[in-house]
């Protein structure tokens, strides 16, 4: 198996004593079973097993659509083990599981993917959505691109994150694939995009928060303000009392300026940065 890591950003570094804003919720652990589908008690017929809509033959996830194909190594290789999904048995099909999660958390799922190489029917894009909570992403294979084969699959890492709306979540893997192939005979659609190795984690979390800056760039007018990416800005300790500075009578990254005197006068802002928990 290939290790797959899911790049979040580089996160800039909190001040001291900065004012926090809300985090998310702490980490869930995430149950997801059968994650690279080798669990599956079925007879194999030229490398393949048909699962109809409604099924659970494939322990943990249930069938949808027009049905999946569970794929052994015989046919092509997998990803992960010796098994893998054609989301296309004779037509577009899906397959979910329901997990576990903690609302408001935000969860990184990663999969392998690839596409039926089946010479029978014509080379070219295999696609899909996956579906958590609110959002639905769409995933594209191009078999006439990758020119993948049985032997070599060319499995590509994909990944996309959901925020969980509530205590339980469907992952759903659908197939939007519906090019004909001309044979065999009154089959359409017969090959689909095939995915493999699963993986649901949980988000770090991230905590926003707000830093007060000074800016240190010398004399400027009090009508023409220094950019809010200017690096002459400096951060300052803590958060200062005065209802004139306070974090809410001003917005993130908008430079105000307070008179002193009869002709000077400073630029403050606010920024913010995200850090991980």
């Amino acid at each position: 198996m290939r290790t797959r890591k899911i790049l979040l950003g580089t996160l800039a570094a909190a001040v001291a004593a900065p004012l926090a804003l809300a985090a998310s919720p702490a980490n869930a652990a995430t149950a997801l079973t059968n994650t690279s589908f080798e669990d599956a008690t079925v007879s194999f017929t030229d490398g393949y097993s048909v699962v109809d809509a409604g099924h659970q033959t494939l322990t943990g996830w249930t069938a949808g659509g027009e049905g999946v194909d569970i794929v052994d190594k015989a046919l092509w290789n997998a990803d992960e083990g010796s098994r893998s999904i054609d989301l296309n048995a004779f037509n577009p099909g899906s397959i979910s599981q329901t997990i576990d999660t903690v609302p408001g958390q935000t969860y990184d799922v990663s999969f392998a993917m690839s596409g039926n190489p089946d010479a029978n029917v014509p080379a070219g894009a295999k696609t899909m959505n996956v579906t958590a909570a609110n959002a639905i992403t769409p995933f594209t294979y191009n078999t006439a691109v990758e020119q993948n084969t049985t032997a070599d699959m060319k499995w590509k890492d994909q990944t996309f994150s959901f925020a969980a709306t509530g205590t339980s979540t469907t992952l759903t893997f659908t197939s939007t694939t519906t090019t004909e192939g001309p044979s065999p005979a009154g089959v359409s659609a017969a090959a689909g995009p095939v995915i493999d190795d699963v993986r649901v984690e949980t988000a770090p979390n991230t905590v926003k928060t707000k830093v007060w800056n000074t800016w240190t760039g010398g004399s400027v007018s009090s009508t023409t303000a220094p950019k809010a990416t200017d690096p002459a800005w400096h951060p300052t300790n803590g958060d200062p009392q005065s209802t004139l500075h306070k974090a809410e009578n001003h917005k993130v990254n908008e430079p105000y300026f307070v008179p002193k005197g009869k002709s000077g006068g400073a630029w403050f802002m606010w920024s913010e940065v995200e850090t991980t928990a």
